[in-house]
């Protein structure tokens, strides 16, 4: 292995001004967002006493709330910041996939590249929540392979949507949409028409499905598996990460690392750029991960360096933790984050 040494960017580095333009004017790129979708509901309510049937609590509800889930929160996340989402993913033909589509449309978001698939069952997370605390979570969906025809439905969609975007995310989480047929129908034509592929990766997939990304966002679970490596210190994430960059040849993998911020490792270089977070309350870190890889893409696709966007990335993911469940992020939020945790630089 290559010997590797780190180097730390911190506040007293970023250009402000570079960040501030990208901000204000770079994120407005149209994103083909491909992936698994579903529905996140939210019932709350209080806990006053223990059910007599059993020793459970019951739950007084108070409000129930439905929100994009998986890859179609990447999509709400891109729409927020000023970008395009398409969105491309499978819906079953259930009572969910109409609620899905009407909060689609209600968040300005295209509902019409999703596939119908009357064999599953559109995804939903539904959650139960007293206060801060989560006491159940039930999920209904299916675990059966994709049919062919399906898949071949997704990848007529996706060559035409290709063509369109300026960049591509491919969101896997694991429910069966991204196949290793799909991904490389979709590696093969984003490299034919120029386009960047992102992806977030997995922890139940093998890195080779993932070869030909131009740039993987796994946080540490997923680069442990990705790469065999138990990440315990510097010197094992940096043996992940170059496992992870030659397994799957990208161009970039960034590792995001919770309270431990995110490293950037590229291809050919042997300098890994560790970047600290930037949370000031973490509240909840559900959807983090879609907030990170929407506001990269979108930066890149705008021409931003990787260590550029990564920052952007990472000051997004610390505004998106202090808010309940899965959220979004607006690009003045962001602009706040920025001038909080760089208030010592002079612009």
């Amino acid at each position: 292995m290559a010997k590797f040494r780190t180097e730390t960017i911190q506040p007293s580095a970023w250009n402000q001004p570079r960040l501030k333009q990208l901000l204000h004017r770079k994120l407005d790129g149209r994103i083909l967002v491909i992936g698994d979708v579903g529905l996140d509901r939210y019932t709350i309510g209080t806990v006053e006493r223990i059910s007599p049937e059993a020793p459970v609590p019951v739950v007084l509800v108070q409000d129930e709330k439905l929100k994009l889930g998986l890859a179609a929160n990447v999509a709400d996340n891109i729409q927020t910041l000023g970008g395009e989402p398409l969105l491309l993913g499978i819906v079953g033909k259930d009572s969910a996939a109409e609620d899905f589509r009407k909060l689609l449309k209600a968040m300005a978001i295209d509902p019409s590249h999703l596939i119908e698939d009357a064999s599953r069952r559109t995804v939903l997370k539904d959650r139960v929540v007293s206060e801060r605390q989560q006491l159940l979570r039930i999920d209904y969906e299916n675990g059966h392979p994709l049919a062919r025809a399906i898949e071949d439905k997704i990848a007529a969609k996706a060559e035409a949507l290709v063509k369109k975007a300026d960049a591509v995310i491919i969101e896997d989480y694991a429910k069966g949409l991204v196949t290793e047929r799909l991904a490389r129908a979709i590696f093969a034509l984003a490299k034919r028409e120029g386009k960047i592929v992102t992806v977030d990766p997995n922890l139940k997939i093998p890195a080779s499905l993932y070869k030909g990304a131009s740039v993987l966002t796994p946080n540490t679970k997923e680069a442990e598996h990705l790469s065999g490596v138990a990440i315990r210190d510097e010197a094992s994430l940096l043996q992940a990460g170059s496992a992870i960059l030659k397994l799957t040849q990208a161009k970039h993998v960034v590792i995001t690392r919770g309270k431990d911020g995110m490293a950037i490792f590229t291809s050919g270089s042997t300098i890994v750029r560790l970047i600290p977070t930037y949370a000031r309350e973490v509240y909840d870190v559900s959807g983090a991960g879609d907030t990170v890889i929407s506001v990269l893409t979108l930066a890149l696709s705008g021409g931003a360096s990787i260590e550029d966007a990564a920052v952007l990335g990472n000051l997004a993911a610390g505004v998106e933790v202090g808010k309940r469940g899965t959220a979004t992020v607006t690009p003045a939020e962001i602009a706040a984050a920025m001038e909080f945790f760089g208030s010592a630089l002079t612009v």
